[in-house]
């Protein structure tokens, strides 16, 4: 049988499981602050790279706008979600971030999904073939500047959205 730290023996029996109930996620007043902070930094940033956008280019319309506002979103939020483990170390009263990594790792998920499906209607809506046929068949490899991008995009994506599925209190 298997022996613990302590050399304390474990003994698996018929029946014994990991969880015996469904539990949804437990949110607590600080979770929920957290998230109204969240919630704010995102949609900020979002206005303030579509308005900043606006300005450098009013001839860019505002589809274009808001998938380039959420791409920068979530390579901003990934950034910060990566970064958090780290820093976390050099100073420990920025702990309760580590604490709620997950929500701002689901939250750049969803930006980025909400990018990818303004991306794949903007650029793919417009034809006969299938938009998730255009999206992967798009580009090809003959020169650096036809490298099927968007490609690599929904397989980044695809990583993304199954992290968040499996992420849980």
């Amino acid at each position: 049988a298997p022996r613990g730290a302590a050399g304390a023996t474990f003994v698996a029996t018929r029946g014994d499981a990991m969880s015996v109930a469904y539990r949804a996620v437990g949110w607590n007043p600080q979770k929920r602050r957290y998230d109204a902070i969240v919630l704010a930094g995102v949609l900020g940033l979002l206005v303030l790279l579509v308005g900043g956008g606006a300005l450098v280019q009013p001839e860019a319309t505002i589809e274009t706008l808001l998938i380039r506002g959420l791409a920068v979103t979530a390579i901003v939020l990934l950034h910060v979600v990566l970064s958090i483990g780290p820093l976390c170390r050099l100073d420990r009263r920025l702990l309760p971030l580590l604490y709620n990594r997950r929500h701002l790792g689901v939250t750049m998920a969803v930006v980025a999904l909400a990018h990818g499906a303004f991306a794949t209607v903007q650029f793919h809506a417009g034809g006969d073939v299938n938009l998730l046929v255009s999206v992967l068949s798009s580009g090809g490899w003959t020169s650096a500047a036809d490298v099927p991008f968007a490609l690599f995009g929904a397989l980044a994506l695809a990583i993304l959205l199954a992290m968040a599925a499996t992420s849980h209190d």
